[in-house]
């Protein structure tokens, strides 16, 4: 096996200690197993850092190298971003557009019911791809009561509910109905007052087994209000 280079191996373990919060003094050696060791990194941990990896690098990490000799260690993974990084994006054929579903159809995918209902018209779902909808407040809304009185602002953990509820319908099907919140980091950059229309985004970034991962976005106007990045976890069916 080829050896990587010094810096190669330093971006990848500043990247371990920065995205699984591991501190400047823990020793990461070269050929420390990222599985059941001191690390031993789960499938979330694998998500967020295959995605950091990616943009750090410019290079598309397909899903099934996870759990293969790609990420056994930090030399393993150095290794392959080496052998990787100049190498263009994989240019296969996309697959024949499958006919619409309804949005009826899309909304009963969700386990939400009102009144914890958050998408109040779909404009557009790509299933697997993207997806836009429309939340709008008319301030009467009983939270508001409390949220705060004279005040009223949108709960910013309503607008990550509402992208998350988006991203559900998003997300490829895997036999169960909408999925759980398994991670959430966003950033609430400004307030929103009603009345008022937010508008959600929502775009798969990655799908590993049962974990979904999406980059999302809330406007009002053409002011972002809320974005970041958030993971679902959809569990197979067994039925």
């Amino acid at each position: 096996m080829p050896t990587p280079r010094p810096q190669t191996l330093e971006r990848v373990k500043t990247l371990l200690r920065r995205d699984l919060k591991l501190g400047p003094d823990m020793a990461i050696s070269d050929d420390m197993p990222f599985f059941g060791s001191e690390i031993d990194l789960d499938s979330l941990d694998i998500l967020l850092l295959m995605t950091s990896i990616e943009k750090q690098f410019g290079i598309k990490i397909p899903s099934e190298a996870v759990g293969k000799e790609v990420f056994q260690n930090v030399t393993t993974l150095a290794t392959y971003l080496e052998e990787h990084a100049n190498l263009a994006a994989g240019s296969a054929a996309p697959a024949a557009a499958a006919a619409p579903p309804s949005w009826t159809d899309l909304l009963n995918r969700l386990p939400h019911r009102e009144p914890f209902r958050f998408l109040s018209k779909i404009v557009e779902v790509r299933p697997g791809e993207s997806g836009t909808a429309v939340w709008s407040l008319t301030g009467t809304e009983p939270f508001f009561a409390g949220h705060f009185p004279g005040n009223p602002i949108v709960p910013g953990v309503l607008v990550g509910e509402a992208l998350a509820q988006l991203s559900g319908l998003v997300g490829p099907e895997t036999g169960a109905k909408g999925g759980m919140l398994a991670q959430l980091d966003l950033r609430f950059q400004q307030p929103a007052k009603p009345p008022v229309d937010i508008q959600l985004e929502s775009k798969l970034l990655r799908a590993m087994g049962e974990l979904q991962q999406f980059q999302v976005a809330a406007k009002v106007g053409d002011s972002i209000i809320v974005q970041g990045n958030l993971a679902l976890y959809r569990p197979a069916s067994t039925t």
